[in-house]
Formats: structure tokens, sequence, C-alpha cells
């Protein structure tokens, strides 16, 4: 159970965590399947009280859904079909569904399900992430975990890019072809405050329907050394959640659809990939229930 409270039935949730343990398309590091339960267990060691916003998240309440796994030998766009049936059947008025990777590719049908529908331009993902994952395809599938944007920008949805450093030839083409695409690059990021500035702006202003999907190699890799396909020069933390808080403001003309947390890989003798990963979920939970203060 998600932070070691009671698991509330879904219908009367304020938070539904969706647990997907899948790694069908993984190119590098495996393990991704098996962070879920790690990440589920590891949220029990979260203190309960958020002092940066003040919020108490045993206040709310939580279902942690069914974990949704892979049969044998499921080929990923069977998988992804049924996930995205899961998640819609958790979908509902009330409350926000937060999925909990299990490998990037994940996310399209989230968004989908999230989203109620398969044509997304009414939609903005924030996206945390190492890598652009804008290719067409990439190990002779469309739904790797190197094309998730590329199937949610081909949707029609705007993608904003946070931390990105690392991307093929035909990603930052894309990139300059579109304008349903923006990218700020961690080196940019960490070495000139005026695009800090514009960033943090870009998201408080942030209108319409908003989708978060948090891949942990977006961070400094200390904080997370077990993940798929790391890639030194990542966020800090305190700087990651600046941006992560101003993402998930609740304010005027803005909806907040849901979230994911994606990429974790456990390693033996250690539990900080999946520490980080609960401390994200619950930094979610808290800043949605907390309003931001410039």
């Amino acid at each position: 159970m998600f932070l070691d409270l009671v698991n509330s039935t879904a219908d009367r949730a304020d938070f539904r965590l969706l647990p997907v343990a899948w790694g069908g398309t993984v190119s590098y590091g495996s393990g991704t399947a098996e962070a879920p339960s790690a990440i589920l267990q590891a949220s029990r060691q979260v203190e309960l009280w958020d002092d940066e916003v003040g919020c108490d998240l045993a206040s709310m309440t939580y279902h942690t859904a069914r974990m949704i796994a892979p049969v044998k030998a499921e080929a990923p766009a069977v998988f992804l079909t049924r996930l995205e049936g899961a998640a819609s059947s958790l979908a509902g008025e009330n409350g926000v569904t937060i999925g909990v990777g299990g490998e990037h590719s994940i996310t399209p049908p989230l968004v989908r399900a999230a989203a109620g529908k398969s044509e997304l331009s009414d939609v903005t993902v924030v996206q945390f992430d190492a890598h652009a994952d804008l290719r067409d395809q990439y190990d002779g599938t469309e739904h790797s975990h190197a094309c998730v944007m590329r199937r949610l920008v081909d949707a029609g949805a705007r993608v904003i890019g946070i931390g990105i450093r690392a991307g093929c030839e035909e990603e930052w083409r894309l990139i300059d072809s579109v304008d349903t695409v923006e990218i700020f690059r961690a080196q940019d990021l960490a070495i000139d405050p005026g695009i800090h500035q514009t960033l943090l702006g870009r998201l408080r202003a942030l209108t319409g329907r908003v989708y978060v999907t948090i891949d942990v190699d977006s961070l400094d890799c200390h904080l997370c050394p077990g993940t798929g396909t790391p890639e030194p020069g990542g966020l800090s933390w305190w700087v990651f959640l600046q941006y992560l808080r101003a993402s998930l403001s609740v304010s005027a003309g803005r909806s907040i659809i849901g979230a994911d947390v994606v990429e974790t890989v456990s390693m033996s003798g250690s539990q900080v990939n999946e520490f980080v990963a609960a401390r994200i979920l619950g930094k979610i939970v808290a800043y949605l229930r907390t309003p931001w203060s410039a």
C-alpha cells in the first residue's frame, strides 16, 4: 500500500496509484518491471508530513490498484492496449491517477486514458527526462521507450521537455521543425539563470489540461544510479522540485489530468532508487494539494 496507509476504494480516493510492472522494450539496463513493488515498499518509509509546503500526506485518501503485468510473451502493443483499458477503468471525475512504472513506454496509454480520448491537441505533457524520446521507431517497434514523446506529438499533444541532454539527429530535426515541442536542455538550465527563470515562468503560466511524466533519469545520476539508460549531467533535487511544483500548480484555467514516475531500477544493497521515486510520488501529492506561492 502507498505510504503504508489504508487502501481506499478507487471511487473514494483522492489519488489512485497504478503500478505497472513492464520492461518489455528495455534496450540497456533491465529491472524496471520490478520497480513498482520496490517503490511502494519504500513509500512506507516516507515521512507523512511534507515540511516544504506544510502538507499532511495522511490527510488524503489513496487507492493502490492491482499491479498490471504482462502475460508470457505478450507483445508490447497488446500489453500497452490492455494497460490503457485498465487505466481508463480507474479514471473518474474525482481524484488523479498516477502511474508507477515500469519503463517509459507506459506513458502514452496513461495519457490517453487520463484525457479520455486518443486525440490530444488540448493536452500539454510536461516531460522530465534525460532523453528526447522522439524517435519514430527504435529496435523495430514504435512502442519503444525511445518513442514515447513521438507518439504523443503525433496524437496532437504539446510537449515541454525538461532536463533533456541526449537525442539522435532525427529527434533534433523534429524539434526544430515543429512548434508543439519545447526543449529545455539540462546544460542550458544549469549555466543560464535566464533560461531557468524562463522555464519557471512557462510552467506557472500553463493552462488547459496538463499531464506530467517523470523519467527518473532526468535527475543527476547520484539520485538514480539504477535506471535503464543513465546520463550524466542531470537536474539537482531542489531545482527539479521547483520545476515539478510549478508544473503541478493548481490554478484557474489549468487541470492536472494525471502523472507518472518511470524508469526506476532497484540495485542490490541500495534503496536510493526506489526511495527517491517514492519521495517524488509524495511530492506530486503535496504539490497538487498545496497552492503555489511565488
